[in-house]
């Protein structure tokens, strides 16, 4: 074990005495980026619009303190439905040692103990930062299925990782993942942070969740994979920025993840804060065929992908959340990439 594992296994080695009762019901968790609040503007404006009869509380979790994240919490939290809307920053030690990490994967996993550690209820729902719903009864359904059918775990997607299916296992990837908390916090804190451990003879890296779901009776693990249908899903998105974050030099952005940010913060930040990617003007220099000597992040026509994140974009400007007016800007916005990257 490294140093690092080890540190993980001693400050996260068991969970607090609960304080309070568990009542029916679910908490929803937002793990958000201090440093991107409109991620956390985006979350609230989505989440708001979801029903929520079984909605007890909602945990905002960010990775670091941030006054923008505090002032929207403030500004949201009178007028928001389904129970409270509370801020929970990470315990003092860990925002000191995660920033200088900078690492994506360990941030989520110290934000989810975080909420589990704080929620009072029997269930609670992991919301993706990078994630935007198009059904209403998203969160409200994902806990009824869970409840009607007695899983421990219940995930709109499988697990990415390939590895499982080989071995005849169906994992919950955590977007939107719905989950006892009794279950949660029947193994250790830190087994539910990404990890490498040893299983069937030989070791194997377990992502968010991952160890505990398969060391669980895989009965108590279901995928509905259905419910994927009512969401856009841009994935990575976060650790793009936070890889970008610790480069040097040119990059390439061919999965369009750091002109979505940009995008999204032209278009929906509420705070002025100052964010890490370049400007669009700026990432328009690095487009083909004839890309600036002085641009940093670069686009390859021939890399293709861009008419699906744009097929992405498009629905979820279409969503409730999402007014004409900015729908329209968006488009001006695009042109440029669109004309340079697009085939229709």
């Amino acid at each position: 074990m490294g140093v690092a594992s080890k540190f993980w296994s001693v400050r996260f080695a068991r969970w607090p005495r609960r304080r309070r009762p568990v009542r029916p019901g679910y908490s929803l968790l937002l793990p958000v980026p201090g440093d991107l609040p409109v991620f956390l503007d985006l979350a609230l404006a989505v989440c708001r619009l979801q029903d929520h009869e079984h909605r007890r509380a909602t945990l905002v979790l960010p990775d670091r303190p941030s006054t923008a994240v505090r002032e929207a919490v403030a500004r949201e939290a009178p007028t928001w439905p389904g129970g409270g809307l509370e801020l929970h920053e990470l315990p003092l030690v860990d925002r000191l040692v995660l920033p200088r990490l900078n690492d994506p994967g360990r941030n989520h996993g110290a934000q989810i103990i975080a909420g589990v550690t704080a929620a009072t209820t029997e269930h609670v729902v992991l919301h993706d930062a990078d994630l935007f719903m198009l059904d209403d009864r998203l969160h409200d359904s994902l806990v009824e299925t869970a409840v009607r059918r007695r899983v421990d775990v219940l995930g709109i997607s499988p697990a990415w990782d390939g590895w499982y299916a080989e071995r005849g296992r169906e994992l919950a990837a955590t977007w939107e993942q719905t989950t006892r908390t009794e279950w949660l916090r029947r193994y250790p804190p830190h087994r539910h942070i990404g990890h490498e451990a040893a299983v069937d003879g030989g070791t194997h890296v377990f992502d968010t969740t991952f160890w505990a779901q398969y060391a669980s009776d895989p009965s108590q693990v279901a995928v509905v994979a259905d419910a994927a249908e009512g969401v856009v899903h841009f994935n990575y998105v976060i650790s793009t920025y936070r890889r970008f974050q610790r480069s040097t030099g040119r990059t390439y952005d061919n999965n369009y993840r750091l002109l979505l940010i940009r995008l999204l913060v032209d278009l929906f930040d509420r705070s002025g804060a100052a964010y890490d990617v370049p400007g669009l003007d700026e990432l328009a220099r690095g487009l083909p065929p004839s890309p600036a000597v002085e641009a940093r992040v670069l686009y390859d026509r021939e890399a293709g992908g861009y008419d699906d994140f744009r097929e992405k974009v498009g629905r979820i400007l279409a969503g409730r959340w999402v007014d004409q007016g900015r729908a329209r800007r968006a488009e001006t916005l695009l042109r440029p990439f669109d004309e340079a990257l697009g085939n229709g």
